[in-house]
């Protein structure tokens, strides 16, 4: 089931058939026509909730609902008006959806967690110093830095270059979504506390990149954490199984696997939670593959690095996975 938030109100649907179902209206439509429930507006409020963390937090019961309205609706119901009236159905062409993440979700990213990636730019460095300090990345327990949720971003939105920089990137990358609550979270146990999956552009600056208490400035601006474009929730996925690629222009540049993630999903959660709840709606971002263009990118000997293929205003990056979707944003300036 792909999970989306669309329209003026943010409300929770369901993709199907190239249509986005508000779910909320479209399950007391079932509860009306199919049971005596007195209040089925009341009823649906409270058993498929209309925002997302509220639909994420009521688990099972949300997920049910939202089989048998879409269900119903599809091969059962007279029409596709709501009790009200109102329409059931958009086009998905003609909704604006935005990113699956609502209020303060935290967004937690891996940092070096794809050995290929940091090999990659480590072979390119020409400073014995800066190849020790990717060394020691990948050395040890995982790592992590934290996005700003209010950098988020959707699927097609312009994403403005940062002034401060020369040196934009992409890094693609799949992220997690808590379902259940819990901390001190065994990393066997961590599959039940997942929800479902998304796509995560983790846009980064790479001008003078320190890996110290600056470096979250290197990756928290305006629209630097592009999520969506819709969860996919509840498909029996092996989590450590999900395929990602990045085009810029249409050229591949990334194609990697969470299957090569240093750390998996299961040791990140056990990880983050330590001393620390994981809420529904928080987010966990696997790190990224090899292509992006730091680590594609021969550094000089005095430290810097050739933009040639650092993205510049006017280009469009897709960041997909076959089992999820497509997230698409063009770069523009920052005068725009």
């Amino acid at each position: 089931m792909k999970i989306a938030v669309f329209g003026p109100d943010r409300r929770v649907g369901v993709v199907h058939e190239n249509t986005v179902v508000d779910i909320n209206a479209a399950y007391a439509k079932y509860l009306a026509e199919t049971t005596n429930t007195a209040r089925p507006l009341a009823e649906a409020a409270v058993a498929v909730p209309a925002q997302l963390n509220a639909f994420i937090e009521e688990g099972a019961r949300a997920l049910d609902g939202a089989r048998a309205a879409l269900e119903y609706l599809t091969d059962q119901a007279q029409d596709a008006r709501g009790v009200s009236g109102e329409q059931l159905r958009f086009p998905l062409d003609e909704v604006t959806l935005h990113a699956p993440v609502e209020g303060a979700s935290r967004i937690l990213c891996a940092l070096a967690n794809f050995a290929d990636h940091m090999q990659s730019a480590a072979e390119n460095s020409q400073r014995a110093d800066t190849a020790a300090t990717l060394q020691r990345l990948v050395a040890g327990g995982p790592k992590f830095f934290i996005k700003d949720h209010r950098a988020v971003s959707a699927s097609g939105h312009p994403l403005r270059y940062p002034a401060r920089t020369e040196r934009l990137d992409y890094e693609a990358e799949i992220a997690v979504v808590i379902g259940k609550a819990g901390r001190d979270i065994n990393g066997d146990d961590f599959a039940s506390h997942v929800w479902g999956y998304t796509l995560f552009n983790d846009w980064s600056v790479r001008d003078n990149v320190a890996f110290g208490p600056d470096f979250a400035y290197s990756k928290n601006f305006d629209s630097s954490a592009t999520v969506g474009p819709w969860i996919v929730v509840n498909e029996g996925q092996d989590l450590q199984d999900i395929p990602v690629e990045c085009r810029v222009n249409g050229e591949l540049r990334q194609s990697g696997n969470t299957s090569s993630m240093v750390h998996s999903f299961a040791a990140l959660g056990e990880h983050l939670s330590r001393d620390t709840t994981l809420l529904p709606g928080d987010l966990i971002a696997s790190g990224t593959p090899k292509g992006t263009a730091v680590d594609s990118t021969r550094q000089e000997e005095d430290g810097s690095l050739p933009d040639t293929l650092f993205l510049k205003p006017g280009d469009v990056v897709e960041v997909s996975s076959a089992l999820i979707g497509t997230i698409r944003n063009e770069v523009v300036k920052p005068t725009d």
